[in-house]
């Protein structure tokens, strides 16, 4: 790589740990009342079965991301395993996951400020349409300009909300449990699971199970900034392991209290503001937690906005270096030594996003947003998990994933990393359950890859007339 090819190296652990963080946690601020929607009562269960494909290949990120720390993630671990075709598909995965946060979360971001000002003006004005497309919108302008001028200023962005959601989080689960702990519903939940199968059905579960992926999605976010993290090898696998607890914490804790101090039907009602709903439950002090995550509610959704801007970025500037995409996607901005021309284009491509969808119901909005979600990312982290499988013999600096076995292989042993296996086989199961279940994410998911098929071979094609000429 020229200099005018590399990023700076401005990132330090809470900043990486803040990527992870923000991007993964503002997840459970949307998906708690979905996954309530289906799962009932079992929505803990759901989300504990999900978490299996979330441990598994953040864990091969944190080994693959320490030993190659560079720009791209999944797109450029597969690219090094299985060659350019293959790398371009999973990057192109992470391109339909991380445009789509983008609009996701923009619009989950309003959701919450337009409970705050129906709060405290007694206006919903800002959750009608075209309120409410528009304002996601002017999100999102606002965070192309934060992310050229550096991503010092977008990161110290994340670590400051991150810090304080933590803080917020805590006391909304602490208070939570000891509410729950005197009222003596535990044991009522616990024998209510007993009706899986009827209440919920097995189909509703499969699919709040394939929902439930959509609180998972993110954790390659510390990866993708791996180029700009200041030692990388020492400071990834520490951010990425302590993001994974601190979330399962966190959506597992929020999952249970939802269901036990709230009738399922209300989280389940309360899809645009599920943690305001939970925090209203909370004696004594409800009303003002509520308010307060309102507010916490509206800036982490911001943030994850802000860091799938820094990925879907990060992403296609790696992808046009290795030129697996148009080579204007390299381009890194003179003075701020971003890839400015990425963090312009794909935002705008959310916002397209918004626009096209500006009047659709916003529980159909938000089921057909977390199919895409997840389609894209789950063909991504198989992608992730395999190439560990290949590259673990090569990684010889960076962190190493645990539970490793020696088979033999062509006369010799060859170590075979058994979290990767398990991460493809937990992702490829959840993602089959998601394409029989989903439908509009089905045609849409297939739709998207089929046109950048199309894109790899026209640019192929192109390149050999070009030698040829």
């Amino acid at each position: 790589m020229s200099e005018e090819d590399e990023l700076k190296r401005e990132i330090g652990a809470f900043g990486a740990f803040s990527m992870g963080y923000a991007d993964v946690g503002a997840d459970i601020y949307i998906s708690l009342g979905l996954i309530a929607l289906y799962a009932l009562q079992a929505a803990p269960i759901a989300l504990l079965i999900a978490s299996i494909t979330y441990i598994t290949t953040g864990l091969s990120y944190a080994e693959l991301a320490s030993t190659y720390p560079v720009a791209g993630g999944a797109h450029y671990y597969a690219y090094k395993a299985f060659g350019k075709l293959n790398g371009f598909l999973a990057g192109w995965g992470l391109m339909l996951d991380y445009t789509v946060n983008i609009a996701l979360f923009s619009l989950a971001a309003v959701g919450y400020l337009g409970f705050l000002v129906e709060a405290f003006w007694g206006s919903g004005i800002i959750l009608m349409n075209p309120y409410y497309g528009i304002s996601a919108i002017f999100l999102i302008l606002a965070l192309i300009v934060l992310n050229i001028i550096g991503i010092k200023y977008s990161s110290r962005f994340n670590e400051l909300f991150v810090m304080i959601d933590l803080f917020t989080v805590g006391v909304l689960l602490l208070s939570g449990v000891a509410t729950l702990l005197f009222s003596g519903r535990v044991i009522l939940w616990f024998n209510s699971l007993s009706n899986i199968g009827e209440t919920p059905s097995w189909n509703g579960f499969a699919y709040a199970i394939t929902l439930s992926m959509a609180s998972y999605i993110g954790i390659e976010s510390i990866s993708q900034a791996a180029e700009e993290t200041k030692n990388p090898k020492r400071i990834i696998p520490m951010a990425t392991k302590a993001a994974i607890i601190s979330v399962l914490i966190v959506a597992l804790m929020a999952s249970l209290l939802s269901v036990t101090l709230l009738d399922v039907s209300t989280i389940g009602s309360r899809a645009q503001d599920p943690m305001v709903a939970l925090a209203s439950s909370i004696p004594y002090i409800g009303g003002l937690l509520s308010l307060w995550i309102g507010f916490m509610g509206f800036m982490i959704c911001y943030v994850s906005t802000n860091t799938g801007v820094i990925g879907v970025s990060r992403v296609t500037f790696s992808m046009g270096r290795l030129k697996l995409s148009p080579q204007i996607f390299r381009r890194v901005h003179k003075r701020f030594r971003t890839p400015y021309v990425t963090i312009i284009i794909f935002p705008l491509i959310a916002i397209a996003i918004i626009m096209s969808n500006i009047f659709l119901s916003s529980l159909d909005l938000l089921e057909l947003v977390a199919s895409l979600y997840n389609f894209g990312a789950l063909i991504s982290y198989m992608y992730v998990n395999l190439a560990l499988v290949i590259l673990h013999k090569e990684s010889k600096e960076g962190w190493h994933t645990p539970w490793v076995i020696k088979i033999p292989y062509h006369g010799k042993k060859t170590e075979l990393p058994l979290i990767p296996l398990i991460g493809f086989i937990s992702c490829f199961t959840i993602w089959v359950m998601m394409v029989i279940t989903h439908e509009q994410g089905r045609l849409l998911g297939f739709a998207w890859f089929s046109f950048g098929v199309i894109l790899y071979l026209v640019m192929r094609l192109k390149r050999r007339i070009g030698k040829d000429e």
